[in-house]
Protein backbone atom coordinates (compact mmCIF):
# COMPACT_ATOMS: atom_id res chain seq x y z
CA UNK A 1 0.00 0.00 0.00
CA UNK A 2 2.97 2.32 0.58
CA UNK A 3 4.10 1.82 -3.01
CA UNK A 4 0.56 2.31 -4.26
CA UNK A 5 0.18 5.52 -2.27
CA UNK A 6 3.50 6.86 -3.58
CA UNK A 7 2.59 6.14 -7.18
CA UNK A 8 -0.84 7.69 -6.85
CA UNK A 9 0.61 10.81 -5.21
CA UNK A 10 3.20 11.08 -7.98
CA UNK A 11 0.54 10.68 -10.66
CA UNK A 12 -1.53 13.33 -8.94
CA UNK A 13 1.42 15.71 -8.85
CA UNK A 14 2.04 15.13 -12.55
CA UNK A 15 -1.61 15.94 -13.22
CA UNK A 16 -1.16 19.13 -11.19
CA UNK A 17 1.89 19.98 -13.29
CA UNK A 18 -0.01 19.39 -16.53
CA UNK A 19 -2.89 21.53 -15.27
CA UNK A 20 -0.51 24.36 -14.32
CA UNK A 21 1.19 24.25 -17.73
CA UNK A 22 -2.13 24.41 -19.59
CA UNK A 23 -3.35 27.29 -17.44
CA UNK A 24 -0.16 29.26 -18.13
CA UNK A 25 -0.29 28.56 -21.86
CA UNK A 26 -3.95 29.70 -21.89
CA UNK A 27 -2.94 33.21 -20.83
CA UNK A 28 -3.99 35.61 -23.63
CA UNK A 29 -0.50 37.15 -23.77
CA UNK A 30 1.07 33.75 -24.40
CA UNK A 31 -1.62 32.83 -26.91
CA UNK A 32 -0.97 36.08 -28.76
CA UNK A 33 2.73 35.17 -29.10
CA UNK A 34 1.77 31.74 -30.42
CA UNK A 35 -0.76 33.11 -32.92
CA UNK A 36 1.74 35.66 -34.24
CA UNK A 37 4.41 33.00 -34.74
CA UNK A 38 2.25 30.25 -36.25
CA UNK A 39 -0.71 31.71 -38.16
CA UNK A 40 -0.84 33.68 -41.40
CA UNK A 41 -3.78 35.77 -40.16
CA UNK A 42 -1.90 37.28 -37.21
CA UNK A 43 1.73 37.30 -38.39
CA UNK A 44 1.75 41.01 -39.33
CA UNK A 45 0.05 42.28 -36.15
CA UNK A 46 1.64 43.23 -32.83
CA UNK A 47 1.10 41.28 -29.62
CA UNK A 48 -0.90 44.23 -28.25
CA UNK A 49 -3.22 44.16 -31.28
CA UNK A 50 -3.75 40.39 -31.06
CA UNK A 51 -4.58 40.07 -27.34
CA UNK A 52 -8.08 41.67 -27.49
CA UNK A 53 -8.95 39.44 -30.45
CA UNK A 54 -8.75 36.26 -28.33
CA UNK A 55 -11.92 34.97 -26.68
CA UNK A 56 -11.87 33.22 -23.31
CA UNK A 57 -9.98 29.93 -23.80
CA UNK A 58 -11.49 26.62 -22.71
CA UNK A 59 -8.91 24.43 -20.94
CA UNK A 60 -9.31 20.62 -21.01
CA UNK A 61 -13.11 20.87 -21.05
CA UNK A 62 -14.03 20.29 -24.69
CA UNK A 63 -14.06 16.78 -26.08
CA UNK A 64 -12.62 15.77 -29.43
CA UNK A 65 -14.62 12.65 -30.28
CA UNK A 66 -17.97 12.77 -32.09
CA UNK A 67 -21.24 12.03 -30.35
CA UNK A 68 -22.75 14.92 -28.41
CA UNK A 69 -20.60 17.65 -29.92
CA UNK A 70 -23.40 20.05 -30.82
CA UNK A 71 -25.69 19.33 -27.89
CA UNK A 72 -24.97 22.62 -26.10
CA UNK A 73 -23.65 25.70 -27.88
CA UNK A 74 -24.15 28.16 -25.02
CA UNK A 75 -20.98 27.47 -23.03
CA UNK A 76 -17.48 28.87 -23.49
CA UNK A 77 -18.20 31.41 -26.23
CA UNK A 78 -20.27 28.96 -28.21
CA UNK A 79 -17.82 26.08 -28.19
CA UNK A 80 -19.33 22.69 -27.23
CA UNK A 81 -18.51 21.08 -23.92
CA UNK A 82 -19.49 17.43 -24.28
CA UNK A 83 -18.65 14.78 -26.82
CA UNK A 84 -17.99 11.06 -26.73
CA UNK A 85 -17.97 7.99 -28.91
CA UNK A 86 -19.25 4.63 -27.74
CA UNK A 87 -16.57 2.25 -26.39
CA UNK A 88 -13.80 4.78 -27.09
CA UNK A 89 -13.99 7.06 -24.06
CA UNK A 90 -13.50 10.81 -24.34
CA UNK A 91 -10.44 12.76 -25.47
CA UNK A 92 -10.24 16.46 -24.63
CA UNK A 93 -8.56 19.33 -26.40
CA UNK A 94 -5.86 20.93 -24.22
CA UNK A 95 -6.81 24.55 -24.96
CA UNK A 96 -9.34 25.81 -27.46
CA UNK A 97 -10.57 29.28 -28.30
CA UNK A 98 -11.95 31.63 -30.94
CA UNK A 99 -9.71 34.36 -32.34
CA UNK A 100 -11.19 37.26 -34.28
CA UNK A 101 -9.03 38.25 -37.24
CA UNK A 102 -7.98 41.89 -36.75
CA UNK A 103 -7.98 42.13 -40.55
CA UNK A 104 -11.76 41.58 -40.75
CA UNK A 105 -13.49 43.36 -43.62
CA UNK A 106 -15.66 45.52 -41.32
CA UNK A 107 -18.92 43.89 -42.46
CA UNK A 108 -18.54 40.92 -40.15
CA UNK A 109 -15.91 39.44 -37.87
CA UNK A 110 -13.75 36.82 -39.51
CA UNK A 111 -12.89 34.27 -36.85
CA UNK A 112 -10.65 31.25 -36.65
CA UNK A 113 -10.95 28.36 -34.21
CA UNK A 114 -7.69 27.37 -32.56
CA UNK A 115 -6.80 24.14 -30.78
CA UNK A 116 -3.52 24.36 -28.83
CA UNK A 117 -1.90 21.11 -27.68
CA UNK A 118 1.17 20.73 -25.44
CA UNK A 119 3.32 17.61 -25.87
CA UNK A 120 6.44 16.44 -24.06
CA UNK A 121 7.83 15.04 -27.28
CA UNK A 122 7.38 15.32 -31.02
CA UNK A 123 7.76 11.52 -31.25
CA UNK A 124 5.29 9.95 -28.78
CA UNK A 125 5.19 6.63 -30.67
CA UNK A 126 2.66 7.65 -33.29
CA UNK A 127 2.34 10.38 -35.91
CA UNK A 128 1.29 13.63 -34.25
CA UNK A 129 0.45 15.18 -37.61
CA UNK A 130 -2.31 12.64 -38.29
CA UNK A 131 -3.71 13.31 -34.82
CA UNK A 132 -3.63 17.03 -35.55
CA UNK A 133 -5.48 16.48 -38.83
CA UNK A 134 -8.13 14.46 -36.97
CA UNK A 135 -8.55 17.24 -34.40
CA UNK A 136 -8.83 19.79 -37.21
CA UNK A 137 -11.36 17.64 -39.06
CA UNK A 138 -13.48 17.39 -35.91
CA UNK A 139 -13.44 21.17 -35.48
CA UNK A 140 -14.69 21.58 -39.04
CA UNK A 141 -17.44 18.95 -38.90
CA UNK A 142 -18.83 20.03 -35.53
CA UNK A 143 -19.63 23.48 -36.95
CA UNK A 144 -22.59 21.94 -38.76
CA UNK A 145 -25.64 22.74 -36.67
CA UNK A 146 -23.80 25.48 -34.78
CA UNK A 147 -22.28 27.85 -37.35
CA UNK A 148 -24.50 26.80 -40.23
CA UNK A 149 -27.34 24.48 -41.16
CA UNK A 150 -28.18 22.61 -44.32
CA UNK A 151 -25.59 23.09 -47.03
CA UNK A 152 -24.43 26.64 -46.36
CA UNK A 153 -20.80 25.56 -46.18
CA UNK A 154 -19.55 29.09 -46.87
CA UNK A 155 -20.11 29.77 -43.16
CA UNK A 156 -17.35 27.33 -42.18
CA UNK A 157 -14.70 28.99 -40.04
CA UNK A 158 -11.04 28.17 -40.52
CA UNK A 159 -9.44 25.92 -37.89
CA UNK A 160 -5.89 25.58 -36.60
CA UNK A 161 -4.50 22.69 -34.58
CA UNK A 162 -1.22 23.96 -33.10
CA UNK A 163 1.10 21.50 -31.34
CA UNK A 164 3.84 22.68 -28.97
CA UNK A 165 6.38 19.86 -28.75
CA UNK A 166 8.73 20.37 -25.81
CA UNK A 167 11.94 18.49 -25.10
CA UNK A 168 13.13 18.23 -28.71
CA UNK A 169 16.67 17.22 -29.68
CA UNK A 170 19.35 19.24 -31.45
CA UNK A 171 18.16 18.17 -34.90
CA UNK A 172 14.48 19.06 -34.57
CA UNK A 173 14.49 21.93 -32.05
CA UNK A 174 13.64 25.47 -33.18
CA UNK A 175 11.62 24.32 -36.17
CA UNK A 176 8.02 24.94 -37.23
CA UNK A 177 6.17 22.77 -39.76
CA UNK A 178 2.85 23.65 -41.35
CA UNK A 179 0.39 21.21 -42.97
CA UNK A 180 -2.52 22.69 -44.90
CA UNK A 181 -4.97 22.28 -47.74
CA UNK A 182 -3.60 23.77 -50.98
CA UNK A 183 -4.74 24.05 -54.58
CA UNK A 184 -2.87 22.31 -57.41
CA UNK A 185 -3.68 22.64 -61.11
CA UNK A 186 -3.33 19.11 -62.43
CA UNK A 187 -4.23 20.00 -66.01
CA UNK A 188 -4.79 23.40 -67.55
CA UNK A 189 -4.83 26.81 -65.91
CA UNK A 190 -7.55 27.83 -63.47
CA UNK A 191 -7.66 30.89 -61.26
CA UNK A 192 -8.97 29.29 -58.08
CA UNK A 193 -10.55 31.78 -55.67
CA UNK A 194 -12.30 29.21 -53.47
CA UNK A 195 -11.87 29.18 -49.67
CA UNK A 196 -10.08 25.85 -49.58
CA UNK A 197 -7.52 26.79 -46.90
CA UNK A 198 -9.78 25.90 -43.97
CA UNK A 199 -7.54 23.57 -41.95
CA UNK A 200 -3.94 23.94 -40.85
CA UNK A 201 -1.86 21.80 -38.50
CA UNK A 202 1.25 23.49 -37.10
CA UNK A 203 4.09 21.76 -35.24
CA UNK A 204 6.32 23.95 -33.05
CA UNK A 205 9.38 22.18 -31.64
CA UNK A 206 11.06 23.57 -28.51
CA UNK A 207 14.46 22.32 -27.25
CA UNK A 208 14.90 20.20 -24.13
CA UNK A 209 16.77 21.29 -21.02
CA UNK A 210 19.88 19.35 -22.06
CA UNK A 211 19.77 21.17 -25.40
CA UNK A 212 19.26 24.57 -23.79
CA UNK A 213 22.04 26.13 -25.88
CA UNK A 214 19.61 25.82 -28.79
CA UNK A 215 17.11 27.99 -26.93
CA UNK A 216 19.35 31.05 -26.96
CA UNK A 217 19.36 33.22 -30.05
CA UNK A 218 16.71 31.06 -31.71
CA UNK A 219 15.83 32.25 -35.23
CA UNK A 220 12.26 32.83 -34.08
CA UNK A 221 11.68 34.53 -30.72
CA UNK A 222 8.67 32.26 -30.09
CA UNK A 223 10.89 29.22 -29.43
CA UNK A 224 12.99 31.12 -26.92
CA UNK A 225 9.91 32.47 -25.12
CA UNK A 226 8.27 29.03 -24.86
CA UNK A 227 11.52 27.50 -23.59
CA UNK A 228 11.85 30.14 -20.87
CA UNK A 229 8.15 29.87 -20.01
CA UNK A 230 7.90 26.08 -19.63
CA UNK A 231 11.31 24.34 -19.75
CA UNK A 232 13.81 26.72 -18.15
CA UNK A 233 14.44 25.73 -14.52
CA UNK A 234 14.23 28.55 -11.99
CA UNK A 235 11.98 29.57 -9.14
CA UNK A 236 8.61 31.12 -9.90
CA UNK A 237 9.36 34.71 -8.87
CA UNK A 238 12.57 34.81 -10.91
CA UNK A 239 10.78 33.30 -13.89
CA UNK A 240 7.97 35.87 -13.67
CA UNK A 241 10.59 38.64 -13.61
CA UNK A 242 12.43 37.13 -16.59
CA UNK A 243 9.24 36.83 -18.64
CA UNK A 244 8.34 40.44 -17.88
CA UNK A 245 11.79 41.88 -18.65
CA UNK A 246 12.57 39.79 -21.72
CA UNK A 247 9.15 39.38 -23.37
CA UNK A 248 6.87 41.92 -21.74
CA UNK A 249 4.67 39.20 -20.22
CA UNK A 250 2.80 40.13 -17.04
CA UNK A 251 2.35 36.79 -15.25
CA UNK A 252 1.73 37.97 -11.67
CA UNK A 253 -1.81 36.58 -11.63
CA UNK A 254 -0.38 33.22 -12.72
CA UNK A 255 2.38 33.06 -10.12
CA UNK A 256 0.56 30.35 -8.14
CA UNK A 257 0.40 28.13 -11.22
CA UNK A 258 3.95 29.10 -12.12
CA UNK A 259 5.13 28.07 -8.66
CA UNK A 260 3.38 24.68 -8.95
CA UNK A 261 4.92 24.10 -12.38
CA UNK A 262 8.43 25.10 -11.29
CA UNK A 263 8.37 23.10 -8.07
CA UNK A 264 6.97 19.92 -9.60
CA UNK A 265 9.03 19.90 -12.77
CA UNK A 266 12.26 18.95 -11.00
CA UNK A 267 11.51 15.31 -10.34
CA UNK A 268 8.01 14.51 -11.53
CA UNK A 269 8.63 15.34 -15.19
CA UNK A 270 12.02 13.66 -15.40
CA UNK A 271 12.57 10.92 -17.93
CA UNK A 272 13.10 8.43 -15.12
CA UNK A 273 9.66 9.12 -13.69
CA UNK A 274 7.90 8.83 -17.04
CA UNK A 275 9.76 5.67 -17.97
CA UNK A 276 9.16 4.17 -14.55
CA UNK A 277 5.44 4.92 -14.60
CA UNK A 278 4.91 3.58 -18.13
CA UNK A 279 7.07 0.50 -17.62
CA UNK A 280 5.73 -0.02 -14.14
CA UNK A 281 2.11 0.13 -15.20
CA UNK A 282 2.82 -2.07 -18.23
CA UNK A 283 4.54 -4.68 -16.09
CA UNK A 284 1.88 -4.26 -13.44
CA UNK A 285 -0.73 -5.39 -15.93
CA UNK A 286 1.21 -8.42 -17.12
CA UNK A 287 3.14 -9.45 -14.02
CA UNK A 288 1.13 -8.09 -11.11
CA UNK A 289 0.22 -4.67 -9.83
CA UNK A 290 2.67 -4.69 -6.94
CA UNK A 291 5.73 -5.23 -9.14
CA UNK A 292 4.63 -2.54 -11.56
CA UNK A 293 4.00 0.06 -8.86
CA UNK A 294 7.28 -0.85 -7.16
CA UNK A 295 9.18 -0.06 -10.34
CA UNK A 296 7.36 3.25 -10.71
CA UNK A 297 8.26 4.13 -7.10
CA UNK A 298 11.91 3.24 -7.69
CA UNK A 299 12.02 5.49 -10.75
CA UNK A 300 10.67 8.41 -8.70
CA UNK A 301 13.23 7.84 -5.94
CA UNK A 302 16.09 7.59 -8.44
CA UNK A 303 15.04 10.87 -10.02
CA UNK A 304 14.95 12.57 -6.61
CA UNK A 305 18.39 11.16 -5.72
CA UNK A 306 19.80 12.58 -8.93
CA UNK A 307 18.39 15.93 -7.83
CA UNK A 308 20.69 15.69 -4.77
CA UNK A 309 17.84 15.22 -2.30
CA UNK A 310 18.81 13.42 0.89
CA UNK A 311 17.47 9.91 1.62
CA UNK A 312 15.68 11.29 4.68
CA UNK A 313 13.87 13.95 2.60
CA UNK A 314 12.86 11.37 0.01
CA UNK A 315 11.64 8.99 2.71
CA UNK A 316 9.41 11.66 4.20
CA UNK A 317 8.03 12.95 0.89
CA UNK A 318 7.29 9.50 -0.56
CA UNK A 319 6.32 7.95 2.78
CA UNK A 320 8.58 4.93 2.32
CA UNK A 321 11.14 3.46 4.76
CA UNK A 322 14.53 5.16 4.90
CA UNK A 323 16.30 1.84 4.38
CA UNK A 324 14.37 1.35 1.13
CA UNK A 325 15.60 4.70 -0.17
CA UNK A 326 19.17 3.88 0.89
CA UNK A 327 18.97 0.52 -0.86
CA UNK A 328 17.88 2.19 -4.11
CA UNK A 329 20.66 4.78 -3.69
CA UNK A 330 23.28 2.09 -3.10
CA UNK A 331 22.11 0.29 -6.21
CA UNK A 332 22.52 3.48 -8.21
CA UNK A 333 26.04 4.00 -6.88
CA UNK A 334 26.98 0.44 -7.82
CA UNK A 335 25.76 1.01 -11.38
CA UNK A 336 27.81 4.21 -11.74
CA UNK A 337 31.01 3.83 -13.80
CA UNK A 338 34.24 3.70 -11.79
Amino acid sequence: MTNLRTSLVAAGEKAAYDSAVKDILADRQVLAWILKGTTTEFSSFSIEEIIPCIDKPAVSSIAVDPGLTNSDSSKITGLPQESSIQNEGVIYYDIRFYARNPGSDGKRDIRIIVDLEAQKSSSPGYDLVTRGIFYGGRMLSEQCGRNFTGRDYDELEKVYSIWLCFGCDQKTANTISRYRITHESVYGEFDDLSRHDLLQVVMVRIPSEKNKDRARNAPLKLHEMLYDLIIRKMNASDKVRLLKDRYGLMMNDKEGRMSAMCNLSDYFIEEGYDRGISQGISQGISQGISQGISQATEAIVLSMIRKKMSPKEISEICDIPLETVEKIRDGLLQEAPV
